[in-house]
């Protein structure tokens, strides 16, 4: 059985970390295996439910790591009333309605599960397509509560609030974008930002942070998208060969995992100069300041953990081809 190692020691972006969380994406989607094991989770995993998004809280020894799924309807998620934006009391800013009011279900329970484990333990929050927003928007509210959220590591997600959210967003939150990934990009509304830190994975195995790289990717893929658009204009269900466009592809998970695992020999562990923590490898802070670190830490024993009794839920399909076109075909370009 793999280990899959964890960096919880290192402030700011860490490629290891990514890595680890990318499986923990991975993994809320559930199905059997031995991955509570291989994450160092043991008999912790609790998992939770609100309509179609799912998920689980669980701890290792050091952290706790709370993971939302996503789920296959994205269009019906992202497309017509339910991309307005809405005042919500928990939010700066507006957020996606839709989203908001999934949050509003679901947060009760995560939050006492959070609790549960070990409310003194730093919070990791991770999610994959939709589930990437819901991360951002539940680590946002544990945070305001005390929560010690330590960062947010999201996959191909789709942009959750506008420009004032994303100014008033504090949180660390390390965004990854595999290539070619259409989601990221929707709603295609102009009112609706990002937040967070770009983490672009190209397909020479590259990992690109400037914002000019998302803004020609971008300019790539609506003009991929008016292509579909205009299929949809006078064919409800037009035969487009979409094996045309890596977008769908680009967004699985599998893509994702692939990408940062080709990094890892790569990018080097990195800190932050204002951390301030401790004595860390035996260095003090101080003579660490910007210096990178050694690649990943020796897997550490998983602890165990108390059992709780209910599963994760079942696998579900993919994202259906014809459901995410349709979708993007809706939308309103930016």
């Amino acid at each position: 059985m793999e280990i899959i190692d964890c960096d919880v020691r290192t402030p700011g972006f860490s490629i290891q970390m990514g890595y680890y969380l990318a499986h923990a994406s991975v993994a809320a989607y559930g199905g059997n295996g031995d991955w509570p094991q291989s994450l160092g989770l043991g008999e912790s995993v609790r998992s939770f439910a609100c309509g179609e998004f799912h998920g689980f809280v669980a701890a290792r020894r050091d952290a706790i790591i709370v993971a939302f799924r996503g789920t296959e309807s994205v269009g019906n998620a992202l497309t017509d009333a339910e991309t307005s934006l809405v005042h919500n009391p928990f939010f700066s800013g507006l957020v996606h309605s839709g989203f908001a009011g999934a949050v509003q279900a679901v947060y009760p329970t995560v939050r006492v599960l959070v609790s549960t484990v070990g409310s003194n333990l730093p919070v990791f929050v991770t999610g994959h397509s939709l589930g990437g927003a819901m991360a951002t928007l539940v680590a946002n509210r544990l945070a305001s509560e005390g929560f010690l959220v330590r960062a947010v590591y999201t996959f191909g997600s789709p942009r959750a609030g506008d420009r004032h959210f994303r100014d008033n967003y504090q949180l660390p939150n390390f965004r990854f974008v595999n290539d070619n990934d259409l989601v990221p990009h929707l709603p295609l509304r102009w009112c609706y930002k990002h937040v967070g830190e770009l983490k672009l994975l190209t397909r020479a195995g590259e990992l690109l942070e400037e914002i000019n790289d998302w803004k020609d990717k971008k300019r790539e893929l609506v003009r991929h998208a008016k292509q579909i658009q205009k299929a949809h204009r006078y064919d409800d269900d037009p035969p487009l060969k979409l094996t045309e466009f890596d977008w769908l592809a680009d967004h699985h998970m599998a893509g994702y995992l692939n990408g940062i695992k080709k990094l890892l020999p790569k990018v080097p562990r990195r800190r932050q100069p204002d951390f301030p923590g401790d004595d860390l490898d035996g260095v003090r802070d101080g003579d660490l300041a910007g210096v990178p670190l050694r690649f990943i830490d020796e897997p550490a024993a998983a602890v165990p953990r108390p059992k709780f009794l209910s599963p994760p839920k079942p696998a579900v399909p993919t994202i259906a081809e014809s459901a995410l076109a349709a979708a993007f075909a809706r939308q309103k370009r930016q």
